[in-house]
């Protein structure tokens, strides 16, 4: 079995510091497992050396980043990751950045929202001049207000994703599941269902959870259910993430 190398000798591999290692990791740039119940990161060699010769890594699967949309940030493709806002105006910037980014790339793209915030959202990706009557009409959005079970929601997405043309990616205004009076069991069972879903690449979800919408145990669950979460504009790997 490969022995694999902790962030010291990560960083002395590569003669920098530990810091600059973890932050390679954050950005999802380098490659690391997570061990343990601290869920220390931990290195194989093949992936240190592929860092240096990005050149000789296939472009594909999880090796390919993704814009997000938001300032310069891109992430692993197949990403499951939550935006914790801080105000309404953060929130609806992300959002439209990250939905306009994805129609710019003719992408297949999903807004899940709550009713109360559908006219916002619509308003502001026409003033970016994107025709939603005319993008929907191509399939390449789609607008949901949720639906009543995880079970029917995950099979929703997963009709929309095996129907897509090419890449797909999913924001989640997630105040939905309060206007349809979900518990926070009943949202964990959905994002952790986004986990697990069939065929990985080529698929984007951001879930966007407002700090004054949600108690500080459902914060912690959002934390539990997603490898990365944008805060304050920064990415950060979250280190209670995992598929169990």
């Amino acid at each position: 079995m490969e022995s694999l190398l902790n962030v010291k000798e990560a960083a002395a591999f590569f003669n920098v510091s530990e810091m600059t290692v973890r932050r390679w990791t954050n950005s999802g740039a380098l490659n690391c497992y997570r061990v343990g119940g601290k869920k220390e990161r931990r290195f194989r060699m093949h992936d240190l050396q592929e860092f240096l010769d990005p050149g000789q890594r296939e472009t594909t699967g999880r090796d390919k980043m993704v814009p997000l949309g938001t300032g310069r940030i891109a992430v692993p493709d197949g990403s499951h990751l939550s935006h914790l806002c801080l105000n309404d105006a953060e929130a609806l910037d992300v959002g439209i950045s990250f939905l306009q980014q994805g129609i710019a790339r003719k992408e297949t793209v999903m807004l899940v929202t709550a009713r109360a915030n559908l006219e916002k959202f619509v308003n502001l990706l026409e003033l970016q001049g994107i025709d939603v009557e005319k993008t929907i009409s191509r399939n390449l959005l789609h607008i949901c207000h949720g639906l009543e079970t995880p079970r029917a929601m995950s099979a929703y997405i997963g009709k929309k994703i095996a129907a897509a043309q090419g890449s797909f990616r999913l924001f989640g205004d997630m105040t939905w599941v309060r206007e349809k009076g979900w518990r926070m069991e009943t949202t964990r069972q959905l994002e952790a269902s986004s986990n697990i879903l069939p065929t990985s690449s080529g698929r984007l979800f951001l879930c966007q959870y407002p700090l004054a919408s949600f108690s500080g145990e459902e914060l912690m669950m959002v934390e539990e259910t997603h490898r990365y979460t944008l805060y304050k504009s920064a990415l950060q790997e979250s280190p209670y993430f995992s598929l169990h």
